[in-house]
């Protein structure tokens, strides 16, 4: 939820969240010249973690901030340590191979801008240290003596656990985020909890599934998702909005780097600390308007899913992508790994299941024949096999649900077709009719009108 603080109470949030921020990075080089002293003497990574004196760096130095931040500097440190217990969970997990060769784990990092070195407004806040009002829409921390209004509504209700505040730079606002324990109203030893958060909603799960059908969702970025259903639909959402929101703030992005180098040329560095600084803002700004846009085709697309009596969804997973075929569009623009997350995400809503297929000859070769099939510059795959044309992304959605479910859908595929905004999903217009083919006689060229 976002915070709508006054001027006093904001300066009070940044003292405090400063005093959090510096107590996990005197926490974490503690902890990190123990590991690395280890290092040095020749043991293991994993071996090098039990040299990390959790329990001792916790009772040195966490009472030191307790009279500023009271509760939740115990917080900070048990944020801190679960951090270290997920390193200790990697290095496990990549000893038995169950991790990708590219993916080296690394112990928690400083919570500190990484350009400038400032440390960012950070702030836990124990659950018992807080109340929130829905109907006000405000959030009470009486140790801190705040009563900070939100904006929003209160989605889930339930136990809360840890809050935690941080200031947005992109956005250039300060946010809040709530661990709910969806549903539970008592704690583990049948108690009633001190703090209950009255949302809306008291199960994760808003649907359960009302068919058995199978779909199939190939991903890219002119269009976002192609989507083949076992029943014959044929759903595509256009990525037009992605990539004008690339180009607008790559163009910006592009001045401001400019006039920083002018202004560094001429030994102007304030000017130069102050453009760097707009350059990475804008970059979190562009990336956050990605993944809204990606939440918004998630969102339309599993409802209309689920609407279908849809109840498994196969995924292409474009595996090694970005290492093999890395350019701007594959690199930049398209967040795949995002846009599946969200997918996913939202899929757990309807309680439909998501797996991720892996991708690869999916685009190239005929869905029906299993030919290799060559693609003009304006995405028509022609199948040497009765020289039938299908729309590419129809292939590549046809061949990923084959390749999940083993279902092949025939039948005249007429696109639903969409256009992912900001504000939403509106329906757009069907894709040019030469990209097209017919899935029932796929030996059979339709001509100019294509398939819709």
């Amino acid at each position: 939820m976002r915070l709508l603080p006054n001027g006093a109470q904001e300066r009070k949030l940044r003292r405090l969240a400063d005093a959090a921020a510096k107590l996990w990075n005197e926490l974490n080089y503690e902890r990190r010249q123990q590991y690395f002293g280890a290092r040095k003497q020749g043991l293991s990574e994993r071996a090098s973690l039990a040299h990390v004196d959790l329990k001792g760096t916790r009772k040195r130095m966490v009472p030191n901030y307790t009279e500023i931040l009271g509760a939740s500097a115990w917080a900070v440190e048990r944020k801190n340590a679960e951090a270290w217990s997920s390193f200790r969970g990697l290095l496990k997990a990549k000893s038995k191979g169950k991790l990708p060769p590219w993916i080296h784990p690394a112990p928690p990092g400083y919570n500190k801008d990484r350009k400038t070195g400032r440390r960012k407004p950070w702030l836990p806040v124990h659950h018992e240290m807080y109340t929130v009002d829905p109907e006000a829409k405000v959030i009470h921390i009486p140790r801190y003596n705040l009563r900070l209004r939100f904006a929003g509504d209160v989605r889930w209700h339930g136990k809360q656990e840890r809050m935690e505040i941080w200031y947005d730079e992109a956005r250039r606002a300060w946010y809040a985020s709530i661990a709910v324990k969806v549903g539970a109203e008592t704690t583990r030893n049948g108690t009633k909890p001190r703090h209950i958060v009255q949302g809306g909603r008291r199960s994760i799960e808003v649907a359960r599934p009302v068919g058995d059908k199978v779909a199939g969702i190939d991903l890219g970025v002119n269009i976002i998702a192609s989507v083949v259903v076992g029943d014959g639909a044929w759903i595509i959402y256009k990525g037009a909005r992605l990539k004008e929101d690339y180009f607008h703030f790559e163009g910006r992005i592009a001045r401001l780097e400019s006039e920083a180098a002018r202004a560094k040329s001429v030994g102007d560095e304030k000017r130069h600390d102050r453009l760097r600084a707009e350059v990475r803002r804008l970059k979190r700004k562009w990336a956050a308007r990605r993944i809204h846009l990606y939440r918004n085709l998630a969102s339309h697309l599993i409802r209309g899913l689920w609407g279908r009596g849809v109840s498994t969804v196969y995924v292409g997973y474009p595996y090694e992508i970005a290492r093999d075929n890395g350019n701007k569009y594959s690199v930049n623009i398209w967040a795949y790994r995002e846009l599946i997350g969200a997918i996913e995400a939202e899929a757990r809503e309807y309680g439909i299941s998501v797996y991720e297929v892996y991708e690869r000859g999916t685009s190239s070769h005929c869905a029906y024949h299993g030919v290799e099939v060559k693609r003009s510059p304006r995405g028509v795959v022609t199948c040497p096999v009765g020289d039938h044309r299908l729309h590419s992304d129809l292939n590549g959605a046809l061949n990923i649900l084959r390749r999940g479910s083993g279902v092949l859908v025939r039948g005249n595929l007429r696109p639903l077709s969409f256009i992912v905004d900001h504000n939403g999903v509106a329906p757009a217009n069907s894709i040019a009719p030469t990209k097209g083919g017919n899935a029932q006689n796929p030996g059979v060229n339709l001509g100019p009108q294509g398939p819709g």
